[in-house]
């Protein structure tokens, strides 16, 4: 008996050195050198901490930053938010530092990248029942510009009736957040076009076609196209 207890004790106090001394590895270089954490299948998973030329302090999956986190570079530099697979993601703030001043960006990160301010480039704030499946695409990031498209997805109406031409013309329009600097309308067949231009971003407005709204508010600079289809 005495024989067996101690090749137990032995035994468990084997595998809890193993333990303690297994590697936990941080995948990405920078971070590379000394780990404080939780650990799974030998790489850093859950809450941890790892230092190298960087450090990172915040959640790990498979050995990369994700989750909730703070990096900060050997400079004094450093991000705290949002990460998946290693990369800065969802929102977070950058701090940095240079000649004793402080410089902070906020708003959002998709993989790496900084989007803006906002998560979306742009915000479809209100739409009657009437209008369809508002199409939005960028198209330039010189120009500042939107072109509002409206068309009408009625196509037994009678292209001389009043109700089709209201519903196919942007009849009057309301910013509430930004300015323009010229506005041109083209009409066609079965729908017009109308095209801001020089316009300040953020920009909201309020975009009348007959009885159907469109409130839009665009948060990132260029030349946005826009097609609105009203079922009219």
């Amino acid at each position: 008996m005495k024989h067996l207890l101690t090749l137990i004790f032995f035994t468990v106090a084997i595998k809890m050195a193993s333990a303690q001394t297994a590697p936990c590895e941080v995948l990405i270089d920078s971070l590379k050198g000394k780990y404080e954490g939780e650990c799974k299948n030998g790489k850093a998973n859950g809450a941890g901490k790892a230092t190298g030329i960087n450090s990172y302090e915040g959640d790990f999956k498979k050995g990369l930053p994700e989750g909730k986190g703070k990096y900060t570079w050997s400079n004094g530099n450093y991000y705290y938010g949002g990460w998946k697979s290693g990369l800065k993601d969802g929102k977070g703030e950058l701090h940095q530092f240079e000649n004793g001043k402080e410089t902070l960006i906020t708003g959002y990160w998709k993989k790496g990248n900084y989007r803006g301010e906002h998560e979306n480039p742009y915000l479809i704030t209100n739409a009657t029942t009437d209008i369809g499946r508002v199409q939005v695409s960028k198209v330039s990031e010189g120009e500042f510009s939107i072109s509002i498209t409206v068309e009408s997805l009625n196509t037994t109406s009678s292209i001389s009736s009043n109700s089709f031409q209201t519903s196919t013309t942007m009849t009057a329009h309301q910013v509430t957040r930004g300015q323009y600097v010229s506005k041109s309308t083209a009409a066609m067949t079965n729908k017009e076009v109308t095209i801001f231009r020089g316009v300040i971003f953020p920009f909201r407005c309020i975009f009348n076609f007959g009885t159907s709204i469109l409130e839009m508010e665009f948060y990132e600079k260029g030349g946005w196209d826009v097609i609105v289809p009203i079922n009219k």
